[in-house]
């Protein structure tokens, strides 16, 4: 039986990890930090095991475990505004991913996946593929492409098999509360009014178990290593998207488009390129319809 390691287990996407994991007969080991107040997201099976650690300490786990075979780093603090641009921060993130990838190698694992973002591109115009040139305008997107370039240089020296996924919009259950998605569908249940931009920026949503899907795919897949885009590549005005919510909740919130002003550089597209990791055979299975009315089914629960 594989094992699996989820390092960020009770995040967002980790959660839906497990999940998928779950159906394939395998034994979880979900690796959060101490005291998780996200702990109870985690599901009770007897194929998983909850680790409580400091991802400084990711060391001990071959004590702990022994071995493994698949090892999904996701912990990192400061995703958000105002820790983005926390430079001791990040950079301590940056030490941790790379003792996971160590400690990975030590566990005797084939195969890492590290977490990536978008904000490793930084702003873009145009179609971006995976070899758009990366020119990161925060402390967290430069230190996520730091981490990318040193984890990938040392998986060619180990012959490790090193996956580095860039993340763009994924929505779903246990989303952050402050996107726009989270934020619109909470106001139009309350029949608020919706205040923001025009919406007139190319956007891309991909819901989170199709996120987690192509994370297993990758796994279990023959295919290179390097960086893959995880996107629907389905972009349209993000407006559209704000708009379809408002039609699926049959609510009566006015939506003030152009209230908020876009930001110093005008509007910002999001246009991802995800042809790479469907030649791998995975395509979204969720359209952002079903996404959206499976958030609220799950909130009146």
């Amino acid at each position: 039986m594989k094992k699996i390691i989820i390092t960020g287990a009770t995040g967002f996407i980790g959660i839906h990890l497990i999940k998928q994991w779950l159906a394939k007969d395998v034994e979880v080991y979900a690796v959060i930090r101490p005291h998780s107040k996200n702990a109870g997201r985690i599901p009770k099976n007897d194929h998983i095991c909850i680790i409580e650690l400091r991802m400084e300490e990711y060391n001990k786990l071959p004590e702990l475990i022994g071995s493994a075979d698949y090892f999904y780093h996701f912990a990192w603090e400061g995703a958000r505004v105002p820790y983005r641009d926390d430079v001791e921060m990040q950079k301590n993130n940056y030490e941790c991913a790379l003792l996971a990838y160590e400690t990975a190698k030590k566990l005797g694992c084939k195969f890492f996946l590290g977490s990536g973002s978008q904000a490793e591109y930084g702003s873009t115009i145009g179609i971006v593929d995976e070899n758009y040139p990366c020119s990161p305008t925060t402390e967290y997107g430069k230190q996520k492409l730091n981490t990318c370039k040193e984890l990938l240089k040392r998986a060619e020296q180990d012959g490790m098999k090193l996956i580095w996924t860039r993340i763009f919009s994924i929505y779903g259950p246990y989303d952050f509360q402050g996107t726009l998605v989270m934020t619109s569908i909470n106001k139009m249940l309350l029949d608020e009014p919706i205040e923001m931009t025009e919406g007139t920026q190319l956007w891309d949503y991909l819901y989170v178990s199709d996120a987690a899907a192509a994370m297993v795919l990758l796994a279990e897949t023959e295919c290179d290593n390097g960086v893959y885009n995880i996107a629907s590549g389905d972009y349209k005005p993000l407006r559209t998207f704000v708009e379809e919510i408002k039609r699926i909740v049959n609510s009566k919130s006015e939506l003030k488009f152009g209230v908020v002003p876009f930001g110093p550089h005008g509007p910002v597209n999001l246009t991802p390129d995800s042809s790479k990791i469907k030649d791998l055979g995975w395509r979204p299975t969720v359209d952002f319809a079903e996404g959206i009315k499976t958030i609220i089914s799950e909130k009146k629960i």
